[in-house]
């Protein structure tokens, strides 16, 4: 039986399997307790076991004196924005994320709206690990509904977003765009998102049935249903494609063309530091074509340990305009302070309607680095062991051990790290070369 995970990411691990509707009940008691009771927002990605984690967590609400409200099949970033709209004390996200089928996950919200730290994280499974929630005979005298179902928070979410963009700017330029959704929970927004910034679409993969008819890590190699749309006509200006719970969204050029995830967060970067100034914070492993945006406008690239909880605690404590991951997360403080693929969708076809340009005309401006990503399984492994005797073979070079392991040179950088949400070692390189990446990662591989 696979033990699931639980980290600042949240929980993730596949149902039946290592991950109970008994363990997560009680989290999310233990979570109600923690922050107070009230009202307690769930939203679920399109998982057909979804419904049923649902029935579980409400019970676990109500047995600590919370009131569950659900939103339905919702993005993650939705989840979040709904639970500061909405005054909750806290939320849950039922998703695995980019995990394929049987996994699902737990994702804790604050009452503010973004992800829970580190700390808030660690409190809460440091209660679960002591035992400090009910029985199940317990559990059993409280009902597994939840006290409302809330329809309007996805609107809601899609009215601050188009709130932070320039709308008429975007109707005029008659933009059109294709869109894979893999039938997850971004299906039944981003279409209401697009027809509101009069954007003509087409889509595929759109039916919010949790039939993830590809690899659900959006890639360009997992994308040919998109990039045979793309190809099929000569109008559209870019192409995008969301993960299963919305919070990543990666862009394919216009006909087709493969673009790396890194850019989402530059491309956004493009639109919103065109008018405003303000340092941008990202993770160590995020591409060096952020320092290259970052330089052209004159502002500072704050580093952080890997975790969207991190980049959010790096924005909140400089007071930063904008912020993200290279995994095609963009984080966006005007409208939530949590990765939202929706919010990267507008600012992009909005970066477009400023420069008139279709997608690889804007990316064509920067250097798209070759970056290599593996990974490595560490089942049976001490990660910290791994790591400590890597940093000794490589103590010669200059490196940064804030998370992990990263080894910098002058033409490229590898980084690897265990991963948060599976019983894995990541390996990122980057550098001016594809083979030279290859080569990094290769290298620090070879040492594993």
């Amino acid at each position: 039986m696979e033990k699931p995970i639980m980290s600042v990411s949240g929980i993730r691990g596949k149902i039946g399997d290592g991950l109970t509707f008994e363990l997560l009940r009680a989290v999310a008691y233990i979570q109600t307790k923690l922050s107070g009771g009230g009202k307690v927002i769930i939203g679920r990605d399109t998982r057909p076991s979804g419904e049923e984690i649902e029935k579980w967590l409400s019970q676990g609400i109500r047995a600590a004196g919370g009131t569950p409200i659900s939103i339905g099949i919702a993005t993650t970033p939705t989840t979040c924005f709904a639970t500061k709209h909405f005054g909750a004390n806290s939320g849950i996200i039922i998703t695995a994320s980019h995990n394929p089928h049987p996994y699902n996950g737990y994702k804790p919200v604050h009452g503010s709206g973004r992800l829970l730290n580190d700390s808030e994280s660690s409190a809460i499974y440091k209660e679960y690990n002591s035992g400090n929630y009910l029985s199940d005979k317990e559990f059993a005298k409280f009902e597994n509904t939840p006290a409302k179902i809330e329809t309007t928070a996805v609107s809601a979410h899609i009215n601050a977003i188009l709130k932070s963009v320039d709308v008429d700017l975007i109707k005029k330029a008659k933009i059109k765009v294709a869109v894979d959704a893999i039938n997850g929970a971004a299906s039944g927004a981003f279409p209401e998102l697009l027809e509101k910034l009069g954007v003509e679409f087409k889509g595929v993969n759109v039916k919010s049935d949790g039939d993830f008819v590809h690899n659900p890590e959006p890639r360009p190699a997992h994308l040919t249903d998109l990039h045979n749309l793309l190809k099929s006509k000569d109008d559209f200006w870019a192409g995008f494609a969301f993960d299963p719970d919305g919070d990543r969204l990666v862009t394919m050029g216009e006909k087709g063309e493969p673009i790396c995830e890194e850019m989402t967060l530059a491309l956004s970067m493009m639109s919103v530091l065109a008018s405003k100034k303000s340092a941008v914070a990202t993770n160590l492993s995020t591409s060096m074509v952020i320092d290259d945006v970052a330089k052209n406008f004159g502002v500072k690239v704050i580093r952080t340990k890997i975790g969207e909880a991190n980049v959010v605690d790096a924005i909140r404590a400089n007071n930063l305009l904008l912020g993200g991951e290279g995994n095609g997360g963009v984080i966006y403080p005007a409208v939530s302070m949590v990765r939202d693929g929706l919010v990267g969708l507008a600012l992009i076809i909005e970066c477009m309607a400023k420069n008139n340009k279709k997608l690889t005309q804007l990316t064509s401006q920067y250097i798209e680095y070759p970056i290599v990503k593996e990974k490595i399984s560490i089942v049976g492994l001490n990660p910290a062991e791994v790591l400590a005797k890597l940093t000794k073979v490589f103590a010669h070079e200059k490196i940064d051990t804030q998370d992990g392991l990263k080894i910098v040179y002058n033409d490229g950088w590898v980084h690897i790290r265990s991963s948060n949400t599976e019983p894995i070692m990541r390996v990122y390189a980057e550098a001016i070369t594809q083979e030279k990446a290859e080569e990094l990662a290769k290298m620090v591989m070879s040492k594993v």
